[in-house]
């Protein structure tokens, strides 16, 4: 059974959701209070292009540190060609020496790369916290998911009937607190709407009006960012778009990485050019509509940001 946290407690991960969740709730406050605008989607949107312009300086890190690592792959392969078949330990130091001054005198780190990687890792597994756990980081919209909870414990065998729900979406609920009730919740499509209206038919009446009200928040161009986009219009856009658009960044990204590699790892790179779009599209056609919009804006974002990066570094390079 998957158990879920209202908000992550998890060491670091759970601080850094709790600020971008501190983020998603005034971007929305903002849209709401100024313009009238209830919308998931707009603050998705406009979260996403917050965050990744934040990171923008530590993707740029990566690009230059990959791009000086494999301007030095030649005199790399050199040294390794030189004390190939070498084993002994006076060999293998020679040749860690003759690696280690050829990064000093390139100012080069072979682990230059990894290290933004590593800290945007926590940073991505945060952002996926609070996207797919909306409720638990944005007031207003948990406000309606708080009203229908306090209808609901008003009807006689209600944990009976939420159990059922929870069992279907293999959600371990542990206790019936109002938090746990919205987690729940949540995770329901607009068939689970419809069924948990006519099981709670007594107060079916006071539940429709919240659950308008969270029909009209999560409804983006048509799409229900809370369902996975399936195979009709207008959602099945969300999985096409974004592998059109990670095929462009694996694209610009390969003109970058693939400069200064041999023939194997061109090869290797012009492989996950075309398998990596197909694998988002596959993740993105399995999970909710709105983290598919997040990671279509994403990587919209990251087609512009490579195309900036790489002129900058022919820039450099000239």
């Amino acid at each position: 059974m998957l158990t879920i946290l209202t908000q992550s407690s998890t060491f670091i991960i759970g601080d850094i959701a709790k600020l971008f969740g501190f983020i998603m709730d005034a971007i929305y406050n903002f849209f709401n209070s100024t313009m009238g605008i209830a919308s998931l989607g707009v603050s998705i949107i406009v979260f996403t292009v917050i965050v990744r312009a934040l990171l923008l300086p530590l993707a740029f890190k990566q690009q230059r540190s990959m791009k000086k690592m494999q301007s030095v792959q030649p005199q790399l392969k050199k040294i390794q060609d030189k004390y190939k078949g070498k084993k002994d330990s006076e060999s293998q130091r020679k040749m860690q020496m003759e690696m280690s001054q050829l990064y000093k005198e390139n100012n080069v780190s072979p682990f230059g790369g990894c290290l933004p990687l590593l800290i945007q890792f926590p940073i991505i597994i945060a952002l996926f916290d609070v996207l797919r756990n909306i409720p638990a980081y944005i007031g207003n919209i948990k406000n309606s998911y708080l009203g229908i909870v306090s209808q609901v414990i008003t009807v006689p065998g209600y944990q009976e009937k939420l159990q059922v729900f929870a069992e279907a979406k293999k959600i371990k609920m542990g206790d019936y607190g109002e938090n746990k009730i919205i987690d729940l919740l949540a995770k329901f499509n607009p068939a689970d709407w419809d069924q948990f209206t006519a099981d709670f038919s007594t107060v079916g009446n006071q539940l429709t009006v919240f659950i308008n009200e969270i029909n009209h928040v999560n409804y983006f161009a048509g799409i229900n960012l809370a369902s996975a986009p399936g195979y009709t219009f207008p959602g099945i856009l969300i999985p096409i778009l974004c592998i059109t658009a990670q095929f462009l960044v694996s694209k610009t990204t390969m003109t970058t990485s693939a400069v200064g590699g041999d023939d194997k790892a061109k090869q290797t790179n012009k492989t996950m050019m075309y398998m990596m779009p197909l694998i988002t599209g596959f993740f993105v056609f399995t999970m909710p509509a709105g983290l598919g919009l997040y990671w279509l804006t994403g990587s919209v974002f990251q087609f512009v940001q490579q195309l900036i990066i790489n002129n900058q570094l022919s820039k450099e390079k000239k």
